[in-house]
């Protein structure tokens, strides 16, 4: 296998579009121009997150779209470098329409955590390891 990328489905295609971008996902020069879908590269190994039109999606997966205000399918963890930069997409997150539903905190002693809902009600959370203070199994 050579590489793995994410798909999601979203109700309005620009304002999910602007709504990564205003959070600070890099746009996918590949699908810049594109209005029927977006595209964003994530993380330094510029891991791809494509999103389509609920229908497209649909067509593609030949299954029904899980309703995000009743529950979620997955939850989606982006890696941090630093308690700020968790703190810093908290921040872009609200000023970009989305929601917190796990205001950045400390858990178990080595972990700080954020969680948010994108548009789309999809749910993903950042987190800052401090590895050194994991507990040994």
């Amino acid at each position: 296998m050579k590489s793995i990328w994410l798909n999601l489905p979203v109700k309005d295609i620009k304002a999910s579009k602007s709504f990564f971008k205003q959070i600070g996902f890099k746009e996918n020069p590949m699908h810049a121009k594109a209005d029927h879908l977006g595209s964003f590269l994530v993380g330094e190994h510029n891991f791809v997150l494509m999103l389509f039109p609920e229908h497209a999606f649909q067509h593609f997966a030949q299954a029904e779209i899980s309703d995000t205000s009743k529950g979620s399918e997955v939850l989606i963890n982006i890696d941090a470098q630093s308690r700020s930069e968790v703190d810093e997409l908290a921040i872009k997150v609200k000023e970009a329409g989305g929601r917190i539903f796990a205001e950045p905190a400390e858990v178990d002693g080595w972990m700080y955590v954020m969680g948010f809902i994108d548009l789309d009600g999809h749910r993903w959370s950042m987190l800052y390891m401090e590895l050194d203070k994991m507990p040994k199994a």
